[in-house]
């Protein structure tokens, strides 16, 4: 092995990998699918007059459902290579188009929520490792042991009955922006396109809406990554390699940076499997205030046996949550060297 491919091994293995992985989950969710109880075609014919065989057939061949189950595997993945989800019965729109369209807004509210969760828990990791109050221990104790049993749709109908209902100060929760704005389009990402245009007064008014959904993410599931840092932290300041950077008479700042840098390996895990966990489950939330994100197609295509919309819907997303993990892995391989392929570890 050369020296090149030798010293990049972490990051070239998991580089070239990636793409099995994404092929496994989309063959799964391609027979996945097809467990779903009924019969699609039947959905989209229109029985009430009567209808041939040659009438099913013809339905079936539109849908691409005709044939065994492993031609239309076949026919999945040779239009999935050249990048072609489908078009979905349902809506006459091609897959891709029908997810995209969704996505960057579920994936702007989970991002921006994960980077909440990320802020405050590094607040409270630090004030519970350098503070030794029992009573405001006991206060973030209590905290991190009611939000983590409570589900955060509960809290966001709490918040919506206390702050729209009866103080009334936010917004109707019909939507990102007023019905009677139009929001930029550029990326897909509202928030940031209302920046990229300048059109402050959408920018303020998805602010206004992202406020309570935001606020019931982070304190909803900030306790559980706090913890995991929490314990890291704790392990850290009395590790080896800051007693080390103590005795040398390294600055205060390098040895908080040294601590927080070894100890957030599994928070970075934990963070990771959050943002594939929130993909899915914010789509009560999205209801809930009327956003409309992509976990809403992937219900309507359940409900109206869309087999096209649902495999490609499960496509995009395994493939995004695949890639979010990549990401972690190398971050983690950054952040401690020795978990990467290779190395040694002594003792």
């Amino acid at each position: 092995m050369s020296p090149f491919l030798a010293r990049h091994r972490w990051w070239i293995t998991r580089t070239l990998v990636l793409p099995l992985h994404v092929a496994v989950f989309a063959s799964v969710a391609f027979f996945l699918v097809r467990l779903v109880p009924g019969d699609p075609v039947m959905a989209r014919i229109d029985a009430s007059g009567g209808f041939t065989q040659e009438d099913y057939d013809r339905a079936a061949e539109q849908m691409g459902l005709a044939g065994s189950v492993w031609s239309q595997f076949g026919r999945f993945w040779s239009e999935l290579v050249t990048g072609n989800l489908g078009v979905s019965p349902v809506t006459g729109r091609p897959v891709w188009e029908e997810v995209m369209s969704r996505l960057p807004s579920t994936v702007e509210l989970v991002t921006l929520g994960l980077l909440g969760c990320v802020a405050l828990a590094l607040v409270l990791a630090a004030i519970t490792v350098t503070t030794r109050s029992p009573r405001l221990h006991a206060v973030l104790r209590g905290y991190g042991k009611l939000a983590g049993s409570v589900p955060d749709f509960a809290v966001a109908i709490l918040g919506l009955v206390l702050f729209f209902v009866v103080l009334q100060v936010i917004p109707a929760p019909l939507g990102r922006v007023d019905p009677r704005m139009t929001m930029p389009d550029v990326t897909g990402f509202p928030l940031l396109d209302s920046v990229i245009t300048g059109d402050w007064p959408v920018f303020a008014a998805i602010t206004a809406r992202y406020a309570l959904p935001l606020a019931v993410l982070v304190l909803v599931h900030t306790p559980s990554l706090w913890r995991q840092l929490s314990l890291g932290l704790s392990e850290q300041v009395t590790a080896s390699p800051t007693l080390f950077k103590v005795a040398s008479g390294a600055t205060r700042t390098s040895i908080h940076l040294s601590v927080l840098r070894r100890a957030s390996a599994s928070s970075v895990v934990m963070l990771g499997a959050m943002f594939g966990g929130l993909i899915g489950g914010v789509v009560v939330i999205e209801q809930l205030f009327g956003f409309g994100g992509v976990a809403q197609f992937a219900i309507g295509s359940v409900e109206q046996l869309d087999f096209v919309g649902l495999q490609g819907f499960l496509v995009v997303i395994a493939g995004l949550c695949l890639l979010v993990f990549f990401l972690v892995d190398l971050v983690n391989m950054i952040l401690d060297p020795r978990r990467r392929p290779g190395v040694r570890v002594d003792g």
